[in-house]
């Protein structure tokens, strides 16, 4: 092939992927034009020249860039469900596309579309699955997430973080070597350890609004109480109460309530929203002190 001749070929081939052409509307003007040349210059047929713009099309179309996005610490770990769905049927497959250590526990539900599945993940995940979906063959599909607005909670197994009032990375606080422990350490209240306990304040700290909360027969049971290492702040103007870190010394009062199941601590953690975080820590009740659990604010206080 001439000089001349290929660089026809890399004109026309410019020219029919100039515009995508809509596939439900068939052959448009551009392309109609396009196939004509071919047809007048190198003798094709309209199907043949038809289909080598399509081939050319397909081949010279930029590929979808991989999505790099840079997340805050709240968008990184705000809760998604994510509906199964398309190439995203199973959990597995959720484990697969966002790289998770596990599969993630299915959850069931309801809507005019029927009965659907869904799987809960993070903002990381979020991002990792969508990255996912944009590589893979074929139109570019779509999964449905929901945010859920509650109040993230990841406790550590491996050091004391978080903990209300206490600044986990510094030396003090970090766990020994395990070598040189005779026992495993205790780092208080596991990530699934139920029941326990929750210090409240505010709202929460109310048995009408727990009652309608939890939706349960049993009446809840409050008890006088207070938490170590906090200190009480205000948010949004003054209208909410927010507890933040504190001298390790402080005393907040509020009231302690023993949380029974992930149900109703689930319950409560979406009527904090993300606005909040679950956090260790110890409370005082008729002069005892136990390990416990709270809602430590986490934005900017008034």
């Amino acid at each position: 092939m001439d000089m001349d001749m290929f660089n026809e070929l890399e004109n026309l081939a410019v020219a029919a992927v100039y515009e995508e052409p809509d596939e439900n509307e068939g052959v448009q003007d551009t392309d109609k034009g396009a196939i004509k040349m071919w047809q007048d210059r190198f003798g094709y047929t309209f199907e043949e020249a038809a289909a080598i713009i399509r081939i050319t099309q397909t081949t010279t179309k930029p590929s979808t860039p991989t999505r790099k996005a840079i997340l805050s610490p709240a968008q990184a770990r705000a809760a998604h469900l994510v509906k199964l769905d398309g190439p995203i049927s199973t959990p597995q497959k959720v484990q697969i596309a966002a790289n998770l250590p596990t599969i993630p526990e299915s959850h069931h539900g309801s809507s005019d579309d029927g009965n659907s599945v869904f799987c809960k993940v993070d903002g990381r995940a979020k991002i990792a699955i969508e990255n996912w979906l944009s590589m893979q063959n074929g139109p570019l599909f779509r999964l449905l997430f929901i945010p859920v607005g509650m109040a993230y909670k990841e406790l550590s197994s491996q050091s004391y973080y978080p903990t209300l009032g206490k600044e986990t990375t510094l030396p003090q606080f970090r766990p020994q070597d395990s070598h040189l422990l005779s026992a495993s350490p205790s780092f208080g209240r596991t990530q699934t350890q139920f029941p326990v306990w929750y210090f409240f304040y505010g709202t929460l700290a109310s048995v009408p609004k727990l009652c309608t909360l939890l939706s349960g027969d049993d009446i809840p049971i409050l008890y006088e109480a207070s938490v170590i290492g906090g200190k009480m702040e205000t948010w949004g103007n003054g209208k909410y109460k927010a507890l933040v870190n504190g001298p390790e010394e402080s005393c907040i009062k509020g009231s302690a309530y023993r949380v029974m199941s992930e149900e109703h601590e689930d319950a409560l953690r979406k009527y904090e929203t993300d606005a909040y975080e679950v956090v260790r820590c110890l409370i005082k009740i008729d002069g005892t002190t136990i390990q416990g659990c709270t809602f430590r604010f986490l934005g900017e206080t008034d």
